[in-house]
C-alpha cells in the first residue's frame, strides 16, 4: 500500500495544507496543530463552535505562517510569542500557553466578531494523552485526542456510494491518507512503518458533528453523520478513521510503500 496524501493543521480548526513529506514527533507531525485560539475565558475555540473557521486558509513558507480569510491575511513568524505565558484549556487539559501576536489576535477577533487570542504551547509544556494499548501515554499537541489520524481511500469511496451528494476528503481532516482496497481495512491495522518513521494505531477514530461542515462554504447538514450511522455506529458512537501515535520518528512522504 502506498501513502496518497499527507496533511498538517498548523492552527487547531483552521483548514489544513497538503505537504509531500512530514516529519513524524511524538506529538504528531511538524507544525501540526502547535497553535490554537481562544476565547477570552482562554477556552479553545474550534468549529464545533464557530464553522467559519474552515474558512480561514493557511501556508507555510520557511518559517512564516500566513492565514488568508476573504480577501485579507495575515503572517506571523512560527517562532514568534509574546512571552507572557498563561493557561488555556483544551478539553480536560490545561496547558501552559503564550499569545503569539496582538495584531495577530487583533486581525482574528476583528474576523470572527469575538474577542480571542491565537496562542501556541509553551516549549516547556507538556500534554499527554492515555492509551488503551500499547504505551502507556503519549504527548499529544493541540489535537482533539490522538497525534494522528488515518484514513483509508476506499472508506471514503465507500461512503460516498452510499450518499446522494459525494463529500470531500477533508470533511475528515486525516493526516494521513493511504491508497487501499477495502473500506475501513484500517480498523484492523496495528503497526505501520515505511522502513523508517513507525506509527502504532491505536482504535478506530470517532467522530463529531465537525464532519457534517463543509469545508469550503461552512455550511452545516446532517451528512455525512446521518448515512455512518446506519453501519458505523456502535455503543452510541460513530466511527470513521483510525487514531494513531508515533513509536519512532522519521519522515513520511507521499508516495511511500508502508507495510502492516
Amino acid at each position: 500500500m502506498k501513502i496518497t496524501q499527507l496533511f498538517i493543521y498548523p492552527i487547531k480548526g483552521l483548514a489544513g495544507i497538503s505537504v509531500k513529506s512530514a516529519l513524524v514527533l511524538e506529538e504528531g507531525f511538524e507544525h501540526d496543530r502547535r497553535w490554537m485560539l481562544v476565547d477570552k475565558e482562554n477556552n479553545f475555540v474550534s468549529q464545533r463552535t464557530d464553522s467559519r473557521l474552515a474558512l480561514f486558509r493557511t501556508r507555510i513558507d520557511d518559517d512564516l505562517l500566513t492565514v488568508c480569510y476573504k480577501e485579507g491575511k495575515i503572517s506571523y513568524s512560527l517562532n514568534a510569542n509574546e512571552k507572557l505565558s498563561f493557561q488555556a484549556r483544551v478539553w480536560d487539559d490545561v496547558v501552559e500557553v503564550s499569545e503569539v501576536s496582538f495584531d495577530v489576535s487583533r486581525w482574528f477577533s476583528e474576523h470572527l466578531d469575538q474577542e480571542v487570542k491565537l496562542v501556541r504551547k509553551n516549549d516547556q509544556a507538556t500534554r499527554y494523552k492515555k492509551l488503551i494499548k500499547g504505551p502507556e501515554k503519549t504527548k499529544v499537541s493541540f489535537a482533539d485526542g490522538y497525534p494522528y489520524l488515518i484514513i483509508g481511500t476506499e472508506s471514503i469511496a465507500h461512503l460516498n456510494n452510499k450518499l446522494f451528494e459525494q463529500i470531500d476528503l477533508d470533511r475528515f481532516r486525516g493526516n494521513i491518507i493511504v491508497d487501499t482496497t477495502e473500506a475501513h481495512i484500517e480498523d484492523t491495522w496495528d503497526i505501520m512503518s515505511n522502513g523508517n518513521a513507525i506509527l502504532e494505531i491505536i482504535k478506530p477514530c470517532a467522530r463529531c458533528q465537525v464532519i457534517n461542515i463543509d469545508q469550503t462554504s461552512a455550511e452545516k447538514s446532517k451528512e455525512p453523520l446521518k448515512t455512518l450511522s446506519t453501519y458505523r455506529s456502535r455503543e452510541k458512537k460513530i466511527y470513521f478513521g483510525a487514531n494513531a501515535i508515533a513509536l519512532e520518528t522519521g519522515i513520511l512522504s507521499v508516495g511511500d510503500e508502508i507495510s502492516f
